[in-house]
């Protein structure tokens, strides 16, 4: 939990001092997506129930954002995301197990913007902090996890957008450490958007 305020501390300084130089007449811009994550994690597991293969698991993605633009062709856009992580674990020949871990992530994007014909191509990226939210479906033990994040968008001039990005875990999500000593989350997310 300290983690987590520190967090936001950073993050409203950030905020702060990107707004106090944004240009004159470009205002910020509350935004919102919804879509889905493709996830699935690296286990490093010691105990006789192993799974021998893990598989990618489909869940929900929602999150809103604030676009800081600086100049004409970069953004700062902190977010806050909740996103269904997790996998299916596939035991032969027992079958597939879905494994669900539920996280709120605290993106920074850096966000270069390219003016197209009906609107703009977003690319960039930033930091990433995953912070576990109590699961009751699951036996893993989380804690929070630090990754980076990669997004690649298109934002039409009426405020619609259609984004890709990828979070990579880079710390160990894993709190045991006598039977499951690493988990390292990762997904890839499809979302549609609107700022407003």
């Amino acid at each position: 939990m300290k983690a987590c305020i520190k967090y936001f501390f950073v993050n409203f300084l950030l905020v702060e001092l990107i707004t106090t130089n944004v240009s004159f007449g470009q205002q910020p811009v509350i935004g919102f997506k919804v879509g889905f994550a493709f996830s699935n994690a690296t286990i490093n597991q010691t105990d006789i129930y192993s799974p021998q293969k893990s598989l990618t698991r489909t869940g929900a993605l929602f999150g809103v954002y604030l676009d800081v633009p600086s100049g004409n062709q970069f953004i700062f856009r902190p977010g806050v995301e909740l996103v269904s992580k997790g996998f299916r674990r596939k035991f032969d020949p027992y079958g597939v197990e879905p494994i669900r871990f539920t996280y709120v992530d605290f993106p920074i994007n850096i966000l270069y913007r390219k003016k197209g014909k009906k609107g703009h191509l977003l690319a960039g990226g930033g930091p990433v902090l995953d912070i576990p939210i109590r699961d009751y479906y699951t036996t893993y033990s989380l804690k929070p996890e630090f990754g980076v994040n990669g997004l690649i968008g298109y934002e039409l001039a009426i405020g619609f957008s259609l984004n890709l990005n990828y979070n990579y875990g880079l710390s160990n999500a894993s709190k045991d450490k006598q039977y499951v000593t690493k988990i390292s989350n990762h997904y890839l997310g499809v979302t549609l958007g609107y700022s407003f």
